[in-house]
């Protein structure tokens, strides 16, 4: 009885224990499920109030460009499209208009400025794409952009007076830009005086009108452009003027009894040939040498041949410094390219020994075969022209020259008379005056040491004989009527 007792009692004891243990649980499950509640409603309460804060700051920055933006190093972040549109019309283009491009040339230094260029820019443009950008983009994304302050550096676009690059680049050259001046040679009192000479420096114009564009068109550029430049040498150089050292040949002719304005022209035209320097294979041309024939270039009117006739014509007296260096070229040996004689024999030089010119059909043409230059020399004063050519006298290997003509035909003018009745009876007019004509060989000799070595044929010329022509009177005299005396009263 008393374990049965024992028994019921423990099972009493343990159903009540049971019981307080579920009473606990459903107490505990209870106050769980509020906590959770209370925690959901806190944190929707929480997300609730920072999605409105994100919304306030989102339509905060609604209207202002977002961190980050800039352009050119100008920060345009928290800006208002005004505000923005102003800061890059004073402060941003102020800014660009005193930065440029420095070109570098032989160690000088050119600057160009934007505000030289006219720049201009779309302000209201750009403060625009400024504010736009992250504008389109997810709330999340804006927020991002807005706390994250990402980076962003927007392109300037601009424009400028391509023109005024080119002035500049004018400006660069005129100040940079070097002709190649070739050395001189003169002959004064038995000596040779030389110049130097210098080289030509040009800028390639082209190149660096590229590069000075590329540079000015992208801000983010180099800002420096080296200038190419082109080193041109001259035709003569001191080094070559050296060569020279004595005188080849020299030839000399008269015209003293000529008129003042032929011997105006002879003097004149030997000035322009005077100086002249031929390079070894160069061609010397006369008519280029002299020029314009004209009474605007300086000549003066005076005799000329004109068919058989010497007429009054610009630049009479030309001919005989042509003939003279003729002679002179003969004597040194230099290759005659081109050469004519007078249609008539001339007064200053035997027959075979002239040269006549006239522009453009008759020239006298020679070109240097020697390895060294040539040097002419051309002096007519006091009714004496004196040509010679110097160069290095050991061109001549020791050799000289003997230049002389034979006349091989004498063609006597006849003369012609012709009735004219016009003319009385014994009265007499010379219409054509006579000329000798002649037919000629002239030789050119080789001497060393005095002796004659070779003899070469250097021309077979003929000049035309002109008759004379006289116009003789047939028309009869009238009869001449007597004076009759009148008987003094």
């Amino acid at each position: 009885m008393k374990r049965k007792t024992i028994i019921a009692m423990i099972l009493a004891l343990g159903i009540i224990s049971a019981g307080a243990v579920t009473y606990q649980g459903f107490a505990f499950e209870k106050d769980k499920k509020e906590a959770e509640t209370i925690a959901i409603e806190a944190r929707t309460q929480a997300q609730t109030i920072q999605e409105e804060r994100d919304q306030a700051l989102i339509q905060e920055w609604s209207e202002k460009v977002y961190p980050g933006v800039t352009v050119m190093g100008l920060d345009l972040s928290g800006k208002t499209l005004g505000e923005a549109q102003k800061s890059i019309q004073t402060d941003l283009l102020d800014k660009v208009k005193k930065t440029g491009v420095v070109v570098k040339a032989r160690e000088k230094e050119f600057t160009i400025t934007y505000g030289e260029l006219d720049i201009a820019l779309d302000a209201e443009k750009l403060a625009q794409e400024a504010l736009s950008i992250g504008k389109d983009l997810k709330d999340s994304e804006k927020l991002q952009r807005i706390e994250g302050k990402e980076a962003v550096e927007l392109t300037l676009e601009f424009t400028h007076n391509t023109d005024k690059i080119e002035t500049f680049v004018k400006q660069v050259e005129s100040q940079v830009n070097q002709e190649a001046k070739e050395a001189t040679i003169s002959f004064s009192g038995g000596d040779f005086k030389v110049t130097d000479h210098a080289d030509g420096l040009i800028i390639n114009e082209e190149k660096l009108l590229t590069d000075l564009t590329a540079a000015l068109s992208d801000l983010a550029a180099p800002k420096t452009v080296e200038a190419e430049i082109v080193v041109s040498h001259p035709r003569v150089t001191s080094e070559d003027l050296k060569e020279i050292n004595g005188q080849l040949a020299s030839y000399t002719t008269y015209y003293g009894s000529s008129i003042e304005n032929r011997k105006y022209n002879v003097a004149f035209a030997a000035s322009k040939i005077n100086g002249t320097v031929l390079l070894p294979g160069e061609t010397f041309s006369y008519n280029k040498e002299v020029g314009a024939v004209t009474l605007a270039a300086g000549f003066k009117n005076a005799g000329v041949f004109v068919g058989n006739k010497v007429e009054d014509g610009v630049g009479g007296g030309l001919c005989q410094v042509s003939s003279t260096l003729y002679q002179a070229v003969l004597h040194s040996n230099l290759n005659v390219v081109q050469r004519r004689n007078h249609s008539m024999a001339v007064a200053y030089l035997n027959p075979g020994m002239d040269a006549v010119v006239y522009s453009p059909s008759l020239d006298l043409k020679f070109t240097n075969n020697y390895d060294s230059p040539v040097y002419v020399y051309a002096y007519g004063a006091n009714g004496k022209l004196t040509v010679a050519i110097y160069g290095d006298t050991q061109d001549l290997g020791g050799k000289t020259y003997k230049v002389f003509s034979e006349t091989t035909a004498v063609l006597q003018p006849q003369t012609i008379r012709v009735a004219d009745n016009t003319l009385y009876v014994g009265e007499e007019v010379v219409d054509q005056k006579p000329v000798t004509g002649y037919k000629s060989k002239t030789y050119r000799q080789t001497l060393v040491g005095g002796k004659v070595v070779a003899t070469e044929v250097i021309s077979q010329d003929s000049y035309k004989k002109v008759d004379k022509i006289v116009r003789y009177g047939t028309k009869e005299r009238p009869a001449t009527v007597e004076p009759v005396e009148t008987p003094a009263p």
